[in-house]
C-alpha cells in the first residue's frame, strides 16, 4: 500500500501539481497582460478627454477675446481698429463660421461701424464666393492643375505661378490649367495654411507631381526654395487634381 501510494504521488499527483500550478500561472499572466492592456486604453482614453477639454477651453478663451475685440471696435469708432478687427475675426475664427458670422454681424450692424469696414467684409466673402464656385468646378473627368499663389505676398508669388502655368501648358498636354488666387482668408482655413512652396498630390499622381516639379527646377523659378512635394490624406481624396502653391522666392 505504502509502495502504490509512494509510485501514485510520484508519478502521477507532483506532475499534476505541476501542470495545474502552471496553467494557474498562465491564467493569471493573460488576466494581468489584460488588466494592463484595459489600463493603457484608459489612459490613452483620458489623455484624450483631457485634450479635448484643453482645446475647448482654448476656443472658448478665443471666442470671449474675440468678442472683447468687437465690442472694443466699436466703441472706440476707429476706422483702423475696425478694419484690424475684422480682419482678425475672419482669420483666427476661420474654422467656426457660425460664431465668426455672429460676430462680424455685430460689428457690421453697429451704428459706429465705418463703412469702410462693410466694404472689406463684401470684398472677402465675394472672394470666398468666387473660390467656392471654382472648386466647385473641379470634375474628376478632367485632369486639373491649379496654379495658385497667396495674396499675402501677391509681388513676389504670382509671376512666378504665371511662369510655372506657361511651363505646365508649354509642355504637358491634355490638362486644364488653371491660375488662381489663394486668398488670405481661405489660407487661414484648416488644410490650407500655406507657409511654403508645395505641390499636393494622390499617391497615383506621384509622377505627374514629380515632373512639374522638374519642369520648375530646370527652369530655374526659385532661388531659395524649392517646392516641396506633399501627398495628401487618403481618406479626403481629390482625384484627377493636383495643386501647386507659391509662396515665395
Amino acid at each position: 500500500m505504502r509502495n502504490f501510494l509512494e509510485n501514485l504521488n510520484k508519478y502521477w499527483a507532483t506532475p499534476m501539481i505541476a501542470i495545474v500550478g502552471g496553467l494557474l500561472g498562465l491564467y493569471f499572466t493573460v488576466v494581468k497582460n489584460n488588466l494592463e492592456a484595459e489600463a493603457d486604453k484608459l489612459g490613452i482614453a483620458a489623455k484624450k478627454i483631457e485634450t479635448d477639454l484643453k482645446q475647448r477651453e482654448f476656443q472658448n478663451t478665443l471666442k470671449i477675446q474675440m468678442y472683447g475685440e468687437v465690442k472694443e471696435a466699436i466703441s472706440q469708432e476707429d476706422e483702423k481698429l475696425q478694419n484690424a478687427v475684422l480682419l482678425m475675426v475672419n482669420e483666427m475664427l476661420s474654422d467656426d463660421s457660425l460664431f465668426r458670422d455672429k460676430l462680424i454681424t455685430i460689428l457690421l450692424a453697429s451704428p459706429n461701424t465705418d463703412e469702410s469696414v462693410k466694404v472689406e467684409q463684401q470684398k472677402l466673402e465675394k472672394k470666398t464666393q468666387e473660390f467656392v464656385q471654382l472648386e466647385k468646378q473641379k470634375t474628376a473627368s478632367v485632369f486639373t492643375i491649379d496654379v495658385f499663389y497667396l495674396e499675402d505676398v501677391v509681388a513676389e508669388a504670382e509671376p512666378r505661378a504665371k511662369q510655372i502655368e506657361q511651363l505646365i501648358l508649354d509642355h504637358m498636354q491634355g490638362y486644364q490649367v488653371r491660375f488662381r488666387q489663394l486668398p488670405r482668408n481661405i489660407n487661414a482655413k484648416s488644410g490650407y495654411r500655406i507657409s511654403a512652396n508645395e505641390i499636393r498630390y494622390e499617391a497615383d499622381e506621384k509622377e505627374i507631381a514629380e515632373k512639374i516639379l522638374s519642369l520648375i527646377q530646370e527652369a530655374d523659378i526659385f532661388q531659395l526654395e524649392q517646392p516641396r512635394l506633399n501627398q495628401i490624406n487618403p481618406n479626403k481624396p481629390t482625384p484627377n487634381y493636383i495643386s501647386i502653391f507659391v509662396r515665395n522666392m
